[in-house]
């Protein structure tokens, strides 16, 4: 049974397969220990419940035991490790053990897979499309216990329409859990959710002589008072009282408060180390003066960002305010005066005017495009409040609540951007440097071809050698246990080989270098090299460096740097691909862009003043 996530015991799973085997006569071919995977003939189960609750509750047993009914009427073999599980959302695919199931169907080392019911493959038509045609183009066999499982149109065009129906249900149960909400509050009671940071949820219920639960009240109260009344030190609710004294009353920082409450040993909500973010909420959120809302924003996905793969989870990363008719009000405890919430907030604005938050934000050329030395990381640009100067350093070297946080301590001045825009005139001016450009361009497609045709052979290595286990397998020249992770480590082999060429064909299909192109990169980089750099306004420079796409890697000395340049002049801003890499992905990409990029090593910037 593969589970990424514990949401219920390995041992109350296990009892759960044994039991739903028994139950309907079918312990030879449901959770089957000991089969060898490396063989393509064993079929596999997959289960899914939207929340990590309803794990808890009786349908789980209930889908296995159709899973293994299922079973028996096809005569498959079930494997242990074939039974897949995951407590996420049926809005997408991108799960756990359903990326481990797609994969074992585009490897074809899986017959076939059971599902106890169509909508636990998923509640959107188009992913089960997507599902089952990439089933059926490797030969894979998908069976639906509640649906028609022919390949012909009839069937496929029922299976859409209860796929269509499930998402109904599903829009509808939102749309009811929300009224349920507002119809609680209007009753004078609070919303069904978990209660803010400082206050616990509590509820007067009872059990009906039908078996439901009927809510006669819900409230919030305050998490936890002394005897005194007032809150007990080290409870969520003095933390709140604290954040409001400190930054209201006192005046001091997110940061100041993040580090006083984890030199106390306190730990958030969830457990872990306050930052100035966390602060940050508690101080903006509007509940503690005794008054709060339901039901008053959404979050709804960024059109801005690429949509990528179309199965996977698309993220609501914007939070967007509901027209105010549809607000309901209700009242709580309250754990800090209004006067005390609008003085801390005021304060938190006022202490952000002039960095990029409020008000002007600081001019800066290589802002995203400076990496520290020592972690690869993006550094960050901030202003000196005496002097007024603007300097570079590691955005993870004042971050001690982070898990890795960064060590390197020295500031860059902000001097290094007119370093670095001297030195891009002096490049734009240099017909050998333009040519140059133009050939990195030029041979990027080759030299990505080559990693691809190295990782393909990779794959065709590591299947040969697994071929030559099966057959050493067969003639016991291995046993069962050496040669399973023998066969495991190569698959892995494989798998990071496959990641690696898909990454490398978007490179490609991004880059798309063609004669044409390139003529017009030559005319653009002449028509920059023609413009009066002298003259240009702080935009306008700007503009260039990003579609130069250039980046700068000083050394830890800061006596060198190396700057990057990745010509994109008629290719979307790369701000915002940068803004979106991963830590890990700009370390990798530190390591790879000597062979593909153009780069200039140089030495003596500007010695670096005391702030």
């Amino acid at each position: 049974m593969l589970q990424t996530r514990e949401v219920i015991s390995r041992e109350q799973l296990d009892h759960y397969i044994e039991k739903a085997a028994g139950v309907v006569d079918y312990e030879a071919g449901f959770g089957i220990k000991g089969c060898d995977l490396t063989k393509p003939i064993w079929w596999g189960v997959y289960i899914r419940q939207s929340l990590e609750e309803q794990a808890l509750n009786s349908r789980l047993p209930d889908y296995l035991r159709t899973c293994a009914q299922e079973a028996k009427k096809l005569s498959a073999i079930v494997p242990y490790e074939y039974i897949f599980y995951d407590a996420v959302t049926g809005e997408h695919l991108e799960r756990p053990n359903m990326i481990r199931l797609r994969r074992l169907v585009a490897e074809r080392r899986i017959a076939g897979v059971i599902f106890p019911a169509l909508d636990r493959l998923s509640r959107e038509p188009i992913h089960i499309g997507i599902f089952e045609f990439e089933a059926q183009y490797v030969g894979i066999q998908l069976h639906y216990a509640d649906a028609p499982n022919g390949s012909d149109p009839m069937s496929q065009m029922v299976r859409m329409n209860i796929a269509s129906a499930a998402k109904f249900v599903k829009l509808a149960n939102r749309k009811n859990a929300v009224g349920g909400n507002i119809g609680r509050v209007v009753k004078g009671s609070v919303p069904a959710h978990r209660a803010a940071y400082g206050y616990r949820y509590r509820r007067d219920a009872e059990v009906t002589p039908d078996g439901s639960v009927h809510i006669r009240s819900a409230w919030w109260e305050i998490d936890e008072l002394g005897p005194d009344g007032r809150p007990l030190w080290g409870s969520p609710a003095w933390v709140v009282v604290q954040i409001f004294t400190w930054v209201g009353e006192q005046g001091r920082t997110f940061h100041w408060v993040a580090k006083q409450l984890n030199e106390k040993g306190i730990k958030t909500a969830e457990g872990r180390k306050w930052s100035p973010n966390t602060v940050a909420k508690i101080v903006h959120r509007e509940c503690y003066s005794g008054s709060h809302a339901y039901n008053v924003n959404s979050r709804v996905p960024n059109p801005n960002r690429p949509l990528g793969d179309i199965t996977a989870e698309v993220r609501r990363t914007l939070l967007r305010p509901k027209p105010q008719q549809e607000w309901v009000s209700f009242q709580i405890p309250p754990l800090v005066s209004e006067d005390l919430c609008q003085k801390a907030r005021k304060n938190a604005i006022e202490r952000g005017r002039g960095r990029g938050k409020q008000g002007k934000s600081i001019q800066s050329l290589l802002r995203n495009r400076l990496f520290c030395p020592r972690c690869g990381r993006p550094m960050v640009v901030r202003r000196n409040g005496h002097l007024n100067r603007v300097y570079y350093h590691c955005s993870k070297y004042f971050q001690t609540w982070a898990e890795e946080p960064c060590n390197y301590r020295r500031f860059i001045p902000g001097t290094w951007d007119e370093l670095v825009w001297g030195d891009i005139c002096a490049w734009l001016t240099d017909d050998a440097w333009v040519e140059q450009q133009l050939m990195s361009e030029q041979s990027q497609d080759e030299n990505v071809g080559k990693l691809i045709r190295l990782q393909q052979l990779r794959i065709s290595q590591a299947r040969a050698k697994i071929a030559k286990i099966q057959e050493g397998f067969e003639g016991s020249i291995y046993n069962l246990d050496e040669a399973k992770k023998r066969i495991t480590d190569l698959q892995e082999t494989i798998a990071k080989a496959e990641v690696e060429i898909q990454r490398l064909q978007k490179t490609v299909r991004a880059r798309r270098s063609s004669t044409a192109d390139i003529n017009a990169t030559r005319e653009e980089l002449k028509a920059l090299r023609d413009k009066n750099l002298d003259a240009t306004t702080f935009e306008e420079k700007l503009d260039i460096v990003s579609r130069l796409g250039i980046r700068v890697y000083p050394s830890e000395d800061l006596k060198a740097m190396r700057v990057l340049c990745e010509v994109n002049l008629d290719r979307g801003n790369l701000d915002a691909r940068i803004g979106e890499m991963k830590s890990e992905d700009i370390q990798a990409n530190v390591e790879s862009e000597s062979a593909t990029e153009c780069g200039k090593v140089m030495f003596n910037p500007p010695v670096l003043s005391r702030l």
